[in-house]
């Protein structure tokens, strides 16, 4: 069928569509025919309505301007008669509009002669009127009323009657119009109903293919999937549609085909594993000889690293006292070096003492000088004087004595105070230099010290590697230890993957391929092996889940392989 190339989405989509597009065109028509009466009640408001409202009220003002004229003159009052002719003129200034709004409507032929047959019978009582009101402003009231009478009263007959032709008209062209609606919404409603009618009839169809074709697919999915949970494989599947169904179907086909060659592969393969686990246990036991070598050689290291480690740790001991003896040396030439630059500084302090002791000599010099300078012009004066200055010559004689032992004593203390500066700065020089010999000697202590305490820290790290050879040695052999437990668990492991092997073909069994016969269960023997008391722990199946996401299932070969899979990492453990 064409609907079955479609999937449930779009047949449902296809559904909806068909029913919401007559929804839609019998919406539209509805719509339509509202639109339709909307337009004829406002054509008729319009076009009849308005425009005999506005003829029916000129005509009652051609009334009142008749009554009010022959009132006047029946009166014979003047002040009536002036009322009147008031009256008259106003109301045919409101009668104007009031054919003008006649005339703006949509009319027909025979309404426009009518309404030009009726302005003429205005006009022409329009002029009599116009006599009738110069008799009454005349104050010839019996003229007035003789024209009221005859030709007003000929003329407004003639109006009344076109007007009552008028009317008459609007009425019949109102009958035809309702009639006209009348059939249009006849038809409408026909074509509503055929519409409504079609909708359901295709909604109801579509509806039907829909859900057969579903079922049709749900009971066979469900077929096939009773048949695979009750171990019957190999089912035929005819997939109709390509729509989800048929993918689900296609699905399930793929499911039993795979199911299929799984149960033949782990048929076939069961045997093998079993050999394997064989090899397994010889190998296991060929391993556990290794083993116990290996921990042998792991022992005498062992030793062989423990004596090492002591022999490292004394050295670093060794080092850790050179290191110390070094920077204690470094301090001491520090502090020698501080000693000869502050003997350096004291020296250069005595020198600058010395050379101010030497400047206030020469000054003493001078003073000296200048005293036996004074001293021989004192003695010149005094041998001028004669007898009179023979004392105070003597006096200056003394003076100039003094002066020059002063002269040669403050020359004498130059010189030794030269003498001594001279040695004060040789001694500078000393000092500085021996300061500089201690620089270069704490320079070279404080390079054995560092090259002291890098020894000492690769003696630390060579020991603390040394220990850690010692105890990855250490762990090494526990982990040898390990090996072994573990040896002898993967050889139980092996005979209980062998029993798992023959439980696996008891479970295959259980599924019966094409008309394959029944095989039964009860030939497979299970040959216990020695290992089975200490058979490896299996995990435990896990509760059932809520359907949500597909899942891998646990297929006898899935479990066969985890079997595989344990043993494997035993051995790269024991390795």
């Amino acid at each position: 069928m064409v609907l079955s190339k479609f999937s449930i989405k779009a047949r449902l989509l296809i559904t909806l569509g068909v029913t919401s597009v007559m929804l839609i065109a019998v919406s539209l028509l509805g719509i339509r025919d509202l639109r339709y009466s909307n337009q004829s009640l406002h054509d008729i408001y319009i076009n009849k309505l308005v425009p005999s409202n506005a003829l029916a009220m000129a005509f009652e003002l051609l009334g009142g301007e008749r009554a009010a004229a022959l009132r006047a003159a029946h009166a014979g009052s003047p002040e009536k008669a002036d009322a009147a002719i008031a009256v008259v003129h106003d109301e045919q200034a409101e009668l104007t509009p009031l054919l003008a709004t006649f005339r703006s409507a949509k009319l027909s032929e025979r309404e426009r002669a009518l309404v030009k047959r009726f302005e003429a019978d205005r006009n022409a009582m329009d002029v009599a009127m116009g006599e009738v009101l110069q008799a009454l402003a005349a104050r010839n009231f019996k003229r007035a009323v003789k024209l009221l009478d005859g030709d007003v009263e000929d003329h407004y007959a003639a109006a009344r009657q076109d007007v009552i032709l008028i009317f008459k008209l609007e009425k019949d062209l109102a009958r035809e119009i309702y009639t006209h609606d009348e059939q249009q919404v006849r038809r409408n409603a026909l074509v509503a109903y055929v519409a409504m009618g079609a909708g359901v009839t295709l909604s109801l169809l579509f509806g039907f293919l829909l859900i057969r074709s579903i079922t049709r697919s749900l009971r066979t999915a469900l077929r096939v999937a009773d048949n695979i949970a009750e171990g019957r494989l190999g089912n035929t599947v005819e997939i109709e549609s390509r729509d989800e169904l048929g993918r689900l179907l296609e699905s399930l086909r793929n499911m039993d085909c795979k199911l299929t060659g799984i149960v033949y592969g782990v048929r076939s393969s069961s045997a093998s594993v079993g050999a394997a686990a064989k090899q397994i246990a010889q190998g296991n036991n060929d391993l556990s000889e290794r083993t116990q070598e290996q921990a042998s050689s792991l022992e005498e290291t062992a030793a062989s690293m423990e004596e090492m480690t002591a022999t490292v740790k004394q050295n670093a001991g060794n080092v850790a006292r050179a290191s110390q003896l070094a920077h204690e040396s470094r301090d001491q030439a520090t502090r020698g070096g501080e000693v000869a630059a502050q003997a350096a500084r004291a020296m250069d302090e005595i020198n600058s003492s010395s050379r101010k002791i030497a400047d206030i000599v020469g000054l003493i010099d001078e003073i000296a000088f200048q005293t036996n300078l004074l001293a021989l012009n004192a003695a010149v004066e005094a041998a001028r004087a004669g007898e009179q200055g023979r004392g105070f010559a003597v006096v200056a004689g003394e003076v100039r004595n003094l002066a020059q032992r002063a002269a040669g004593a403050a020359r004498e203390v130059k010189g030794l105070i030269g003498d001594s500066m001279e040695k004060v700065v040789a001694g500078t020089d000393l000092v500085s230099q021996s300061g500089h010999a201690l620089e270069g000697i704490v320079e070279s202590v404080a390079e054995v010290t560092d090259i002291v305490a890098e020894i000492a820290a690769a003696s630390r790290e060579q020991s603390s590697g040394i220990d850690q050879v010692n105890t990855a040695v250490i762990q090494m052999d526990e982990v040898t230890q390990k090996n072994a437990a573990l040896v002898e668990e993967a050889a139980a492991a092996s005979h209980a993957m062998q029993e798992q092997a023959q439980l696996l073909l008891r479970h295959v069994a259980f599924f019966h391929i094409g008309d394959e016969p029944d095989q039964g269960v009860e030939h497979i023997p299970v040959t216990p092996g020695d290992a089975t008391q200490k058979r490896v722990a299996m995990p435990s199946p896990a509760p059932p889940r809520a359907l949500g996401k597909p899942q891998r299932q646990r297929t006898a070969e899935n479990v066969a392989l985890e079997g595989m899979e344990q043993v494997a990492a035993v051995e790269l453990a024991v390795i």
